[in-house]
């Protein structure tokens, strides 16, 4: 998802989501799933047997198996997709080397330049 950052807002300026459909279920994820409809364009998937009916379970050409899809596809969206400026903003890190702890509160400074 693309989002921007003004003085008095965060909005979607994409128009779309993207999901990782590996494992994928209606009953895991029924909003997501649901989605997958003409329009949508899934990557890396494997294919049930002798079909083209997408194997959600398949991680033999990767685990990164994924969706992309229209936001509309979405049930609950906000319309438009804005909101508020936020208080509190979360990072979410993988850091292989250890220096980031997984959640850390940062300075002004220190959020800029991460």
């Amino acid at each position: 998802d693309e989002h921007a950052w003004a003085d008095d807002s965060v909005f979607n300026f994409e128009g779309g989501c993207y999901a990782k459909t590996i494992d994928l279920s209606r009953e895991k994820e029924p909003q997501i799933y649901d989605a997958i409809k003409f329009g949508a364009i899934l990557e890396n998937i494997g294919f049930q047997e002798g079909s083209s009916t997408p194997d959600y379970t398949d991680g033999s050409i990767t685990q990164n198996t994924r969706v992309s899809y229209p936001i509309h596809h979405i049930d609950n969206i906000e319309t438009p997709s804005r909101g508020g400026a936020p208080k509190n903003i979360f990072f979410l890190t993988c850091d292989a080397f250890g220096v980031l702890p997984p959640i850390s509160k940062l300075t002004t400074e220190q959020a800029m330049y991460h």
